[in-house]
């Protein structure tokens, strides 16, 4: 009996639709044996109509083959956007012990180019998998280590980011360049053109920042300079958890450039410019950010962000994971590489009806 979301099918019944033997049909489906052209085309197409798909519960444990897949993310606190993405690690997970795959997490720090640097190198030396979930913040080291990755014939899903010219089994995210047109949108739409906006970066260790964030901002600047934005970008350089130092850097910039009407950062810390606004009473300055984490959330319902724009972390995770199961056990591809998740855009008036799963 084979297991199917949409039907349930015997062997016996695909022989006697493909007008062939069981025995045939066997081979085809477990790929041992020869099998003529004219019966190979009869029994993939009635596999086709039916949708069918085997049992990898079956087939793995009858194999007994042991899979490890590695997680590559950055470490997190509890309410940061990588523990949403963690969560759908956590699910995805549960499901893949009963196909004899265990799941291992390698962690770096996002804002430390070395340590990404380090933990590949363990990955390359130290560490044996049959599969890897990437997260792409730092593309120009993921890129040769994919790779070797290919010459190893080590299969691999990226998240986060894509990275178009690696050979990736498949990629969750959303398209980073139409999330920042999507950010320019809601805070142009808003402002005079001849306003300028404050560009809130994180100061990280070692090079100027994610993949991620640099193609938002390419999008960002594409949609200003089709509309004929005449104003000015100032960037403001933060550090997470230095509300000392940010005030200052935020005074001095607010206090040289009253022009300033809007504000946006490319990652899941807008929480920042939006506790220096909420300080300040600034309520004349829009500003937009990325992801539905506790903080930027409060600050979202509180009125002081404009908008959040949201991609699904927990859906990314959930998805990675599984594409690898069914590939290392299956040898089935997703349906297609690049898999984006809905660009979602909240609110005010909606934040409390969002729920940031699967669904």
């Amino acid at each position: 009996m084979a297991d199917n979301e949409n039907t349930t099918v015997r062997i016996v019944d695909i022989a006697r639709m493909a007008g062939v033997s069981v025995a045939t049909v066997d081979r085809v489906i477990h790929n041992r044996g020869k099998v003529s052209e004219e019966n190979l085309a009869r029994i993939n197409e009635v596999l086709r109509k039916v949708n069918y798909r085997p049992n990898l519960i079956a087939r793995s444990l009858a194999s007994g083959r042991q899979y490890t897949l590695a997680v590559v993310m950055p470490r997190f606190a509890q309410g940061e956007y990588w523990a949403d993405f963690d969560a759908g690690i956590v699910r995805a997970e549960a499901e893949a012990r009963r196909y004899n795959i265990s799941v291992r997490k390698f962690f770096f720090d996002q804002y430390d180019r070395a340590s990404f640097e380090k933990l590949l190198a363990e990955l390359r030396h130290d560490e044996a998998f049959d599969g890897a979930v990437i997260a792409t913040l730092f593309a120009e080291m993921v890129t040769p280590f994919a790779r070797e990755l290919d010459e190893r014939g080590i299969p691999y899903v990226f998240v986060d980011s894509n990275i178009p010219e690696c050979n990736q089994l498949a990629y969750f995210g959303t398209s980073s360049f139409d999330a920042g047109v999507v950010a320019a949108r809601l805070l142009s739409d808003r402002l005079d053109p001849g306003s300028d906006i404050v560009v809130g970066n994180i100061i990280h260790r070692g090079d100027g920042g994610s993949n991620q964030c640099r193609s938002r901002e390419e999008g960002f600047r594409s949609y200003l300079r089709e509309k004929g934005f005449r104003g000015k970008l100032h960037y403001a350089a933060l550090r997470l958890d230095d509300e000392g130092y940010n005030r200052e850097v935020l005074d001095e910039l607010f206090l040289r450039h009253p022009a300033i009407a809007g504000a946006v950062t490319f990652n899941s810390t807008c929480y920042i410019l939006a506790g220096y606004l909420a300080t300040r009473r600034r309520t004349d300055v829009r500003l937009v950010g990325y992801d539905v984490i506790r903080r930027n959330g409060q600050m979202l319902g509180a009125g002081v962000v404009t908008a959040l724009i949201a991609q699904r972390p927990e859906a990314q995770g959930y998805r990675g994971v599984m594409a690898l199961c069914e590939w290392l056990v299956e040898r089935r591809r997703p349906e297609t590489t690049v898999n984006h998740m809905p660009i979602d855009i909240l609110l005010k008036e909606n934040i409390q009806y969002y729920k940031n799963n699967l669904i």
